[in-house]
């Protein structure tokens, strides 16, 4: 393995009802909050009242900031970030799956980022350094209510330009890691079932980025860890979509979402993520949904490496997640996909053939480094990417 830091300053309440926590850890940063949630949050009952009490309780004030779409965008934050400083607020709590939490940080970060607009935060091209990260953030306090991002463990945001139409992330672990994260099984049992499929996709996807772009020698380890989640995503998904009041397979399903991009799995091996970078174009065209973007990226992914030779590390996957060639594998996730009703194609979000060019050159746009690659192991070319987007049409 590489050498490698590791450090993840996150505390973690786990476990049913934990949630009337929310109070007695919000004091520790401040007299009022913004809460940070989705526009339509009916879904959620009566959380956000018991949230509000549970402040209250602690003489916090709140401001409720319901703005948050899928596929959160730069003018929700700037106008997050306006109320924030308007209302004098002192921390930020993210309340929902990923779209929730990232809008939160990036919202947090603006209140005190100095470089200029945000949009100078984010990794909107990988190949002119252009990119100023922030160094100072509001606290933030993560609820996450969908186990799919693991944004609630991780310094990383992911945020859509919508003039620009352009999608990607800022990764800034001086200062947007949450101070807590609670995580409670129950809050994710209202979920419908295809969000808690797609979250269950993101959550094998960021192991498989991992795991199919995986440098530094011996990897035994990690690539052990890695295939026990990816496993467990895999047997609990079915049983918590058939039984959504599953408490206990809700709560294995929320702590293998955390972990899978927590750093613990990644620690040592390459940790490059081109499946979403090329999903990331399918968000910000389509407004796909990012775990299903995710679905039929590792399809194709996989198949498209099916016919290469440099792909040792996606046929151990299948022999060790399947007992079967990287081809028939590929049949049997997708079988996995239709059952649990994820899209396994991308024309499922709209995509036409002559669309292809321009989501190729989306990906060349943003995430294409100095060297005119596609990072992973090994890199892929523009018309390598051209071709993944042709095999998931």
């Amino acid at each position: 393995m590489n050498n490698f830091e590791y450090f993840n300053p996150v505390k973690v309440i786990f476990g049913a009802g934990e949630v009337k926590e929310i109070g007695i850890q919000g004091k520790a940063y401040g007299k009022k909050a913004m809460l940070v949630s989705y526009t339509d949050i009916s879904f959620y009952g009566d959380l956000f009242d018991r949230i509000h009490s549970l402040l209250h309780e602690q003489n916090i004030k709140y401001v409720d900031f319901l703005e948050v779409t899928a596929n959160p965008t730069l003018a929700q934050a700037r106008k997050g970030i306006e109320i924030c400083k308007a209302e004098g607020v002192d921390f930020v709590i993210g309340i929902g799956g990923g779209s929730a939490m990232d809008c939160a940080k990036v919202i947090a970060a603006g209140v005190e980022y100095k470089a200029g607009d945000i949009a100078k935060m984010i990794a909107f091209s990988h190949n002119d350094n252009s990119q100023i990260p922030p160094t100072e953030a509001l606290p933030t306090i993560m609820i996450p209510t969908l186990p799919a991002t693991g944004s609630e463990m991780n310094p990383t945001a992911v945020i859509t330009d919508e003039v620009r139409v352009r999608k990607s992330y800022v990764w800034a672990p001086d200062c947007l890691y949450p101070k807590v994260a609670i995580i409670d099984p129950t809050l994710t049992t209202s979920l419908p079932s295809y969000q808690t499929a797609c979250g269950g996709i993101d959550t094998i996807a960021h192991i498989l980025e991992s795991y199919f772009n995986g440098a530094g020698g011996n990897l035994d380890l990690q690539d052990r860890m890695q295939e026990g989640v990816i496993r467990t995503v895999l047997d609990n998904l079915p049983k918590v979509l058939a039984n959504p009041n599953d408490i206990e397979t809700r709560g294995v399903m929320q702590w293998a979402a955390s972990i899978a991009l927590n750093g613990w799995l990644l620690s040592g091996t390459y940790t490059w993520a081109p499946m979403h970078q090329m999903g990331h174009v399918l968000s910000a065209r389509f407004n796909a949904t990012h775990g299903a973007t995710l679905a039929t990226m590792i399809l194709a992914w996989m198949r498209f490496f099916a016919k290469r030779e440099d792909n040792t590390r996606y046929e151990q996957y299948a022999q060790r997640m399947y007992g079967k060639t990287l081809l028939d594998a590929a049949d049997e996730f997708e079988s996995l996909l239709k059952k649990i009703g994820v899209q396994s194609h991308i024309s499922e979000f709209g995509v036409t053939q002559e669309e292809l060019d321009t989501l190729t050159e989306d990906v060349v746009r943003v995430s294409f480094g100095e060297d005119s690659m596609l990072g992973s192991v090994p890199a892929i070319t523009k018309e390598d990417v051209r071709k993944i987007y042709e095999i998931a049409l």
